[in-house]
């Protein structure tokens, strides 16, 4: 009978590139910033593959060796979508910006815009302007409907009150 030795050959390097895997893949969720977690992603990748290389030399066990490597390369290809997603975000914006402006110009032509313009003028000239009076008039409603509110109330609280008595 074989005995079988247990070494903990590229054990170490396999939790380091677990360790810093799992901050890739955590860090790699984060909009905006997800993309900085190709630097630490990239790092256990190399950590977790020598850690794979010394392991399988000596033939020790693998199990969270390989964890780490998956664990690493998913965080990392997470990071450099993100990456991709953001380097090219102007250029999908400007493109959406011009095709929507295309179909702005093909919709509305210069009659419809004149006519949008004559009616916001309308619209302005029926805006009264905010004079002292008006306040004061909005003031005076706004406390009779408060005054009113309290009333109704205080009415409330005293049928609750009859009522648990």
């Amino acid at each position: 009978m074989e005995e079988i030795k247990s070494t903990n050959a590229g054990q170490g390097l396999g939790i380091a590139g677990l360790v810093l895997g799992i901050i890739a893949l955590i860090i790699s969720f984060i909009p905006c910033l997800g993309m900085w977690a190709i630097v630490p992603g990239i790092i256990a990748i190399v950590l977790s593959a020598v850690g794979y290389t010394q392991a399988n030399k000596a033939n020790a066990s693998k199990g969270i060796v390989i964890a780490a490597l998956i664990i690493s390369i998913v965080g990392t290809a997470i990071a450099g979508w993100q990456f991709y997603m953001l380097r090219n975000a102007s250029t999908q914006i400007e493109k959406f910006g011009k095709e929507f402006q295309k179909a702005m110009e093909e919709e509305f032509d210069e009659e419809d815009m004149e006519e949008l313009e004559n009616a916001m003028e309308e619209l302005e000239g029926e805006i009264e302007e905010v004079t002292e009076e008006s306040v004061k008039e909005a003031a005076k409603a706004a406390s009779e409907a408060l005054e009113e509110f309290s009333q109704e109330v205080d009415e409330a609280t005293k049928e609750l009150e009859e009522e648990e008595k």
